[in-house]
């Protein structure tokens, strides 16, 4: 997938739904790291609609460990 640089958070997730449009299909999706990555990317951004500030907070940090965690297994 070629990421291309967005200007506003809805084309972010409309480009990560249409990424994800059609790969459920495959029983190891998901579990990958790089879709790991993606999935945590799309919640993170997801997170910044939740008005709760502490919700937020602890869901961007969840988030971030995620991301971080599965970023370092991608090779």
């Amino acid at each position: 997938m070629a990421v291309k640089r967005v200007s506003s958070r809805l084309e972010f997730i409309l480009q990560i739904t249409d990424y994800f449009k059609g790969h459920w299909e495959d029983p190891e999706w998901g579990r990958r790291p790089a879709n790991q990555v993606l999935i945590a990317l799309a919640v993170r951004e997801l997170a910044q609609g939740i008005q709760d500030s502490a919700a937020q907070k602890q869901i961007t940090e969840i988030a971030d460990k995620a991301i971080a965690k599965n970023a370092a297994a991608v090779r």
